[in-house]
């Protein structure tokens, strides 16, 4: 699990040797009548560490030795859509010293909403990549938004997904290791509901974290990605929490 992509979590979770606590943020917002726009100032040259931590289906945390960074490499038009970011993502393990996966990712936030390219590809290969949607700030917080209707899951024969999602609160969480800092975030709920013959049969809960200019040193973009456990009746997996650690802005 190298990069910050909600769904990749769900695909790879099922083969994961490595995994990625802090206390469960479970406060919900109130729904209103209009979203709050946040101001976030993503930049070039920054640079984020997260610790890894697995979250077990009976409640348990467990640390591991693994720590991902981010790099923000470049900002400019990537896949026709201008001033997205370009991110360097690397996962290594703290023991050996090894780097066990590198890759890059993209992401953008545009007129109050915050996209990734490509992460709907993850979940099916069939469905074309494009700028997928994680948090739309216009909209109450509180109040879902979709995301995509009837995405098939390659892990569950038969098996496809509603995905929505919901900005649930605006919260903060403290970093572990490094100075105990408090990083403000809005936390938005990503909630696929697995459906197999046109039923219900659970839904999979990911918390996808997105730091704001507010105080402007707080960093901005991707701060927490965090895969609740699943328990399905066909499915269960142990979840992931990956936080950020250390956070050094670009110039």
């Amino acid at each position: 699990m190298n990069k910050l992509k909600f769904f990749s979590i769900i695909l790879l979770s099922a083969a994961m040797v490595y995994v990625w606590g802090c206390g469960d943020d479970t406060t919900t917002g109130t729904p209103g009548t209009g979203g709050s726009v946040p101001t976030l100032n993503m930049r070039v040259g920054s640079f984020y560490v997260f610790n890894i931590d697995s979250l077990s289906t009976s409640g348990g945390v467990s640390h591991t030795s693994l720590k991902t960074s981010n790099t923000y490499l470049a900002q400019g038009t990537y896949f026709t859509q201008p001033n997205a970011f370009q991110i360097l993502s690397q996962t290594k393990d703290t023991i050996s010293n090894i780097t066990l996966s590198t890759d890059t990712f993209y992401v953008r936030y545009d007129g109050g909403k915050f996209y990734q390219y490509g992460v709907l590809q993850l979940i099916s290969p069939t469905i074309p990549a494009q700028w997928d949607l994680v948090a739309d700030f216009n909209v109450a917080q509180g109040t879902s938004f979709d995301i995509a209707l009837g995405v098939p899951i390659t892990i569950i024969p038969g098996a496809s997904a509603n995905i929505t999602g919901r900005i649930a609160v605006d919260t903060t969480f403290n970093t572990h290791g490094y100075g105990n800092v408090g990083i403000n975030c809005f936390r938005s709920e990503i909630v696929a509901d697995i459906i197999i013959g046109g039923f219900s049969i659970g839904k999979v809960y990911v918390d996808y974290f997105i730091g704001d200019a507010d105080p402007s040193t707080n960093p901005s973009g991707m701060v927490r990605v965090r895969l609740r456990p699943i328990t399905l009746p066909v499915y269960s997996q142990s979840g992931v929490d990956q936080f950020l650690q250390i956070y050094v802005p670009g110039p």
